[in-house]
């Protein structure tokens, strides 16, 4: 017993000091808030376990001052022993004394932590991840917060807010009227009825569709019943308002919501409707969980 103990003992200890950890030293400069800055001597280690693993020391070619709004947060996570030149507590203590500034590197990258950096008058800087309250929300199954959803601009850029003006293709006799599945009801019940521009054929996991809906974000998801899971393909042939990946991303993180239109539309598939909170909507089918298995 005491043996196995002590060999699971050292195996835990290896695992969180050394295991997965990859070392990085290639790199030339670095982001802060979209600007790029040369860095020298860089030591860094990452992992792709958990973005939390990430450190780095390293010296900075930039003023030092201040860049945006003083990070309230900045907290540097302590680091495996053997990455000597990341002291934690050390970064900590002189952010709290001012002996160096903190930055806001890069919020949500990847979505749920946010990049800081901390800075010293003679150049040198330090760079890790923490988690931050999108990151607590999603992982606590809570609501996303507002702020951590993308701008609409930046979403524009890819799913446009109005449709192109080119005539629907392919549409059929009954797609241009959009239903949701009601909380407390029988059966599906209209929310929209076209413009819709969509894409069709003989076979039913081919429709996809790009529509909006005047119907405010509140109010649709306290009175139908939210898809799981939305699985979003892409358009065969493609449908330029219908990004697949772009629309997996934006319901993973809160941006949009799913909704399940109408179970067996066909046999062995479901119609699902994601919604944006400035009135874009999306419409595909897929096959139920039971027959995907």
């Amino acid at each position: 017993m005491l043996g196995f103990t002590t060999v699971f003992g050292v195996g835990l200890w290896y695992s969180m000091n050394y295991a997965y950890y990859e070392k990085i030293n290639d790199v030339t400069e670095v982001s802060l808030q979209g600007q790029a800055f040369p860095v020298g001597d860089y030591r860094g280690i990452d992992a792709q376990t958990s973005p939390l693993k990430m450190r780095a020391c390293f010296t900075l070619d930039r003023p030092y001052e201040p860049l945006g709004d003083k990070p309230e947060q900045a907290n540097p996570l302590i680091a495996p022993m053997w990455f000597t030149c990341f002291d934690a507590e050390q970064i900590s203590a002189d952010i709290a004394s001012g002996k160096a500034i903190s930055i806001e590197a890069g919020f949500n990258e990847p979505f749920g932590f946010t990049r800081y950096i901390a800075q010293y008058p003679d150049g040198r800087a330090f760079m890790w991840r923490q988690i931050n309250e999108c990151g607590d929300a999603k992982f606590s199954g809570e609501n996303i917060p507002k702020q951590c959803r993308k701008t609409p601009e930046k979403q524009a850029a890819v799913l446009p807010v109005s449709m192109p003006p080119k005539p629907p293709v392919a549409l059929q006799e009954t797609a241009d009227v959009i239903r949701l599945l009601p909380l407390i009801g029988q059966g599906p019940e209209p929310v929209a009825t076209g413009p819709l521009q969509a894409k069709t054929s003989a076979d039913p996991l081919a429709f996809h569709g790009c529509f909006t809906m005047e119907q405010s974000f509140g109010l649709l998801t306290e009175t139908y019943e939210t898809a799981e899971p939305a699985e979003p393909v892409a358009v065969n042939g493609g449908l330029s308002c219908f990004d697949a990946a772009q629309l997996r991303e934006d319901l993973d993180i809160g941006y949009a919501v799913a909704f399940w239109g109408e179970r067996d539309i066909a046999p062995g598939v479901d119609r699902v409707v994601a919604v944006y909170d400035d009135g874009r909507a999306f419409v595909w089918h897929q096959k139920q969980q039971k027959n995907a298995e």
